[in-house]
């Protein structure tokens, strides 16, 4: 239903000067972090979290969906510019980028970039304002088992996608669940893992961890490539965006690839790139010329370029309604509700109408924003990559250390963040991935909890967790994102056999 008198405060607190005035700079800082090589949406928001403390919710949350939203944009800028992708999400854009860049064709390619990407993040954001109500009502519903279910769906699907090997994503997600343990027990009062020192007693802190994880540890493996020197030819720094005519001939890939992108973003795990890469091998697949794929074309610019925006307001939707993050840039967002006191799920929509409103709006703004931005800085920001690598990162450490101990006066939670990073640095060497780490901690309460209370009223019995008709749903849709592809596979194969 929609609440004029929320939409109308909700408006009120976005069109103050400090909230606009954060959601250009956020735009700004977002768009010149994803053109630097190796930071992207995770490190951008963590060192951008501890400064929002003092800031009210609105103000805050709308400067980190700024840099969240353009960062995944930026990453397109290095990509196309210097075929080296700020951000994993711009790794499908980088061939057919720099190749029309490489031609002549820069500006082109620049145009379609910046227009796709504020068209994917506006139709996320659409379906984020349409579908996050229905899906905050269904949770009400929720308990226990519901919960329960929803964690393991989310810790199961980023293990399916964390990388190759199965039991690294399985011992990584394991160690974020168990990380969550560290503490005073809250049903018992005992202690757990806190090692005779009081300063554990209430666990390990969300935002140092997650600083130190992503921040710091990118700090470490980029200091191993600081002496990179990276250098472009700068005469076809411009941006000619496509017009009317041009953008109805690709009105197709267009809605196809927002699709796709959001669609990969509500699945937990999946994020930006994985959305970008079905994008481009879906209009590959489709085109009648699918060998101009990797030497120019168009096509290869804006469909990935469309869907990794699109993934912003898809990882909102169970971010948002569950508490659960669709992607780890989506984890450090939690944050930014933990510092304000807010919980996501069915009560904040109920008590805080104006709070969504407001963040359904601010995505809008924020694209429109982007746009504008991203057309008249784009020389400046291309500018950044030749930023060497060994001023960026001691930055980025400095940046770190400032917002831990500024927020929490305590040298504890800067030992926290650094043993993050250096925890962080060596699974990253050793081949494992973040992701899992990241969900298994931020989910780890809820799964705890969801476990306990559900083992209890069960009286011990596991099968009563499937006991529910929401519970069971999500078990039989986990079952089929897991297994369906590959049953599919098989079915066809036999029909094909059978066929004469």
């Amino acid at each position: 239903m929609f609440d004029l008198d929320a939409f109308n405060l909700a408006t009120q607190l976005l069109f103050q000067p400090i909230t606009l005035i954060m959601l250009v700079v956020g735009v700004g800082i977002g768009i010149a972090i994803g053109v630097l090589p190796g930071l992207g949406p995770p490190v951008a928001l963590s060192l951008a979290l501890p400064f929002t403390f003092e800031m009210s919710f609105v103000p805050s949350i709308v400067l980190l969906l700024s840099i969240y939203s353009a960062s995944i944009y930026g990453g397109s800028i290095s990509a196309i510019v210097a075929r080296i992708p700020g951000t994993g999400a711009a790794v499908a854009t980088a061939q057919d980028g720099n190749a029309m860049f490489r031609a002549g064709r820069g500006g082109e390619a620049l145009g379609l970039s910046l227009t796709g990407s504020v068209i994917g993040g506006l139709f996320s954001a659409l379906v984020l304002a349409i579908f996050s109500p229905l899906l905050a009502k269904l949770a009400a519903h929720f308990g226990p088992r519901e919960y329960l279910a929803v964690c393991v769906f989310g810790l199961a699907v980023v293990v399916r996608v964390a990388g190759a090997s199965l039991w690294k994503g399985l011992a990584m997600a394991g160690v974020g669940l168990w990380l969550t343990t560290w503490g005073i027990d809250p049903l018992s009062g005992g202690e757990r893992y806190t090692f005779d020192s009081y300063q554990f007693y209430s666990g390990i802190k969300l935002i140092p961890f997650l600083i130190g994880i992503f921040a710091v540890s990118e700090v470490f493996i980029g200091a191993e490539r600081a002496l990179t020197k990276i250098d472009f030819d700068a005469s076809s720094l411009k941006i000619n965006i496509p017009g009317r005519a041009r953008l109805k001939e690709l009105k197709g890939v267009i809605m196809r690839s927002s699709i796709v992108g959001t669609v990969i973003g509500i699945v937990p795990g999946e994020g930006a790139a994985v959305g970008a890469y079905y994008a481009y091998a879906e209009e590959k697949r489709r085109s009648d010329k699918p060998d101009e794929f990797g030497k120019g074309s168009p096509v290869g610019v804006l469909a990935p370029e469309t869907a990794n925006n699109a993934t912003v307001g898809g990882a909102l939707l169970p971010t948002m309604t569950l508490g659960v993050p669709g992607t780890p840039a989506a984890a450090i967002l939690l944050g930014a509700f933990a510092i304000n006191n807010l919980t996501p799920g069915p009560r904040l929509f109920e008590e805080r109408g104006d709070i969504m409103y407001a963040i359904y709006i601010g995505l809008f703004l924020i694209n429109l924003v982007m746009m504008v931005v991203g057309y008249f800085a784009i020389r400046f920001a291309a500018q950044i990559i030749r930023v060497p690598q060994n001023i960026v990162l001691p930055l980025v450490f400095l940046l770190s250390v400032a917002g831990i101990y500024s927020t929490f006066s305590s040298l504890f939670a800067v030992g926290i963040m650094i043993a993050s990073g250096v925890f962080g640095y060596i699974i990253r060497k050793l081949g494992f991935s973040v992701a899992p780490l990241v969900i298994g901690f931020v989910l780890g309460a809820i799964f705890e909890d969801g476990f306990r209370q559900s083992i209890t009223t069960s009286q011990g019995s596991v099968l009563e967790f499937f006991n529910t008709p929401i519970g069971l749903s999500i078990y039989c849709l986990l079952f089929l994102t897991l297994f369906g592809g590959r049953i599919w596979q098989r079915l066809r194969a036999m029909i094909k056999r059978e066929t004469p």
